[in-house]
């Protein structure tokens, strides 16, 4: 059983939680969580902040379960189903609602320095509008050569009224000296959503980046100071129908200790 008590809103609360059984076939889990952007971790990760919520898209919370199962070495299954966005309590989104569920098929293979992904996404009450997604295509997948880490990700989202949002990224990270290490990752969002959409003043492409350096002050605690600059704002409806292309940027300094 896994617990997070660090909130993804305002104020205290349990937001990512997990129970899990495994056995010999496989390992069943329930699940109420909100992951991070999928580009950003198949890419690897690299920077302690993100672009979620600015070019790319932020995720939602969800109940669900899935069950992963080895398939040979290093190769892993997972079959998944999802109810609605932020209609929490299991059955909640289900009964009586128009929003989207939906049913996830993925595969993992992690061989030493290579790690792949792919996954496809088939989503419930498909409308014929690009207000609905009709289906996601998941690749990505990373290299670690020891001097650095490479990785690249890709989504594409098809949407009921047969437009497309994809979403990629690149990172990068390497080890300077046994203290320093440094990270940077470039990702874009492209829109070429239906004419008819309520969406269509998106289209067009939004893209940004993060660059960071990690000095680690001990075995538990460290420094990161980064930087970043974006095109545009995914993060609420209202900017993406307002079609806000605006070049934004942050810098930040963080002290982390893993207790």
């Amino acid at each position: 059983m896994k617990l997070n008590t660090g909130s993804f809103g305002a104020g205290a609360a349990s937001d990512d939680q997990s129970l899990t059984l495994t056995t010999p076939i496989g390992a069943a889990s329930f699940l109420i969580y909100k992951p991070g952007n999928w580009v950003t971790g198949a890419s690897g990760g690299a920077t302690w902040y993100g672009l979620d919520g600015y070019n790319l898209a932020s995720r939602s919370t969800r109940d669900g379960m899935a069950f992963t199962a080895p398939l040979a070495d290093g190769l892993t299954a997972t079959v998944a189903w999802l109810e609605p966005a932020n209609l929490l309590g299991e059955g909640t989104g289900n009964a009586g609602t128009t929003k989207q569920s939906l049913y996830n098929v993925g595969g993992k293979y992690s061989s030493g320095p290579v790690v792949l992904q792919a996954a496809y996404l088939s989503y419930t009450n498909v409308t014929a509008t690009d207000l609905t997604t009709d289906n996601v295509t998941r690749l990505g997948g990373t290299y670690d050569a020891g001097v650095a880490k490479l990785g690249a990700a890709i989504q594409i989202a098809k949407g009921g009224g047969g437009g497309t949002n994809t979403e990629t990224a690149i990172s990068l990270s390497a080890p300077l000296s046994g203290n320093l290490s440094i990270a940077g990752m470039w990702a874009s969002n492209k829109y070429d959503m239906a004419a008819s959409s309520p969406l269509a003043p998106q289209n067009g492409t939004r893209s940004g980046y993060t660059l960071q350096a990690q000095y680690n002050l001990s075995k538990r605690t460290y420094v990161i100071a980064g930087t970043g600059t974006y095109t545009g704002n995914a993060s609420t409806a209202a900017s993406i129908v307002a079609n806000d292309t605006k070049d934004s940027s942050f810098t930040h300094l963080t002290l982390v200790h893993d207790f």
